[in-house]
């Protein structure tokens, strides 16, 4: 009877100091309400974020849910827009970002990032009725490119252009690049350059759509922005990104959205 009371004793000490634990690496993260994560997005960028049916789904929405369910903290999302929101994370405005970003040396001047948690690549998508003699990134010479504006597909398209190896780039607004799918379907433009999990997404949707090659040499990481100088949520979002990829989690989620 005294071991069976020693033992209970045991069990509830052990489960207190992991109460404890838990409570206190919450209390530690820094975030702007106590028990939220508050994350910044835009939900027009399948399959990463989107609207399906009136509710907001996508693997990075499913990836953000695993990471603060793991880190006691109830995700709460903040619709935005691309063209502001790296600033917003600068003023603070979300405890994080999560959209597609590409991790790239000048964004980490003004925001810390977490391990990548994909590494893609930028696509290009043709008509193949229309252009049907385009099967590599070598015959876009004279093509003119539908990309969004103000991103790394951009940069790229641009050195592309310098160097002779796409005709000409046509700019949308991040939010309408359906609309660059529209004008490619149409003969309004040649290609489109988008990374290549919502290249692949977009295209599905049109017949004669395809993803012609892949831009080569152009590795795209993907991350979670925060705000310099939060390292405690730095490090736990890491912490949660290796452990899920440890136990299979991600490698799960990927798979239900068809994601690298």
């Amino acid at each position: 009877m005294i071991m069976r009371c020693r033992r209970r004793a045991m069990a509830a000490a052990v489960l207190a100091l992991a109460f404890v634990g838990s409570a206190a690496q919450a209390q530690e993260l820094r975030t702007l309400a106590p028990g939220t994560l508050r994350i910044g997005t835009y939900f027009v960028n399948p399959p990463f974020e989107f609207v399906d049916k009136d509710q907001n789904v996508g693997f990075e929405v499913d990836l953000m849910n695993e990471i603060a369910s793991r880190l006691k903290l109830r995700p709460v999302y903040v619709n935005t827009t691309w063209e502001v929101i790296l600033q917003q994370m600068q003023d603070g405005l979300y405890d994080c970002i999560v959209g597609g970003i590409t991790i790239t040396p000048e964004r980490q001047r003004t925001l810390a990032y977490s391990t990548p948690y994909m590494t893609t690549t930028l696509s290009l998508v043709v008509d193949s009725a229309k252009s049907p003699n385009i099967r590599s990134a070598a015959d876009l010479k004279t093509a003119i490119v539908g990309l969004q504006a103000a991103t790394t597909d951009y940069d790229v398209a641009i050195r592309m252009q310098k160097k002779g190896e796409i005709g000409g780039i046509k700019v949308y607004p991040f939010d309408r690049i359906a609309d660059a799918m529209v004008d490619l379907a149409a003969g309004r433009i040649t290609a489109v350059m988008k990374v290549a999990p919502v290249a692949i997404w977009l295209a599905r949707q049109t017949p004669n759509l395809r993803v012609v090659a892949q831009v080569p040499n152009d590795p795209q990481p993907l991350g979670i922005g925060m705000k310099l100088g939060n390292a405690a949520l730095l490090a736990a979002v890491n912490r949660t990104i290796a452990d899920m990829a440890h136990d299979g989690t991600y490698a799960r989620l990927a798979q239900k959205w068809g994601v690298p």
